[in-house]
């Protein structure tokens, strides 16, 4: 199963092949795909400050649940997990919060744009888009 990070959804919004590609996978193939809560909150965040467009930001979170999974960061195992992931590999705390709860439901992969993730060490692949806004 592929875990989706917030950057995954900037790509996607501007354009990126490869994010297409594999929204297009999930959304039409019904290929299995997780989002973390932390993810939905960011996403919902950056549409009110206009970091990303508002509309988008908002049928992206009504989707959970149907286009994918929904990675809770509830569960005590996750939390700890997390902090195990900031304290051991220096990811932010949204970050590892996203990364264990991918990691709970399974995920193979996650798709990002934040280099951050470039310091995790797991059992999910970490897939980096370069990001436009780079570009």
């Amino acid at each position: 199963m592929d875990g989706l990070d917030t950057g995954f959804f900037f790509e996607l919004r501007a354009g990126t092949t490869a994010a297409q590609d594999l929204w297009r996978s999930i959304t039409e193939r019904d290929d299995p795909a997780a989002v973390s809560s932390v993810t939905l909150y960011e996403l919902s965040r950056h549409g009110l400050v206009g970091r990303i467009d508002r509309s988008f930001a908002e049928a992206v979170v009504e989707r959970a649940g149907v286009a994918f999974e929904q990675a809770a960061v509830d569960p005590t195992a996750v939390l700890d997990r997390a902090a195990r992931i900031t304290q051991g590999m220096g990811l932010p705390m949204a970050d590892a919060l996203i990364a264990a709860s991918l990691e709970r439901v399974g995920c193979a992969r996650v798709h990002t744009s934040d280099s951050d993730f470039d310091d995790y060490e797991g059992p999910m692949e970490v897939v980096l888009y370069p990001t436009s806004r780079e570009q």
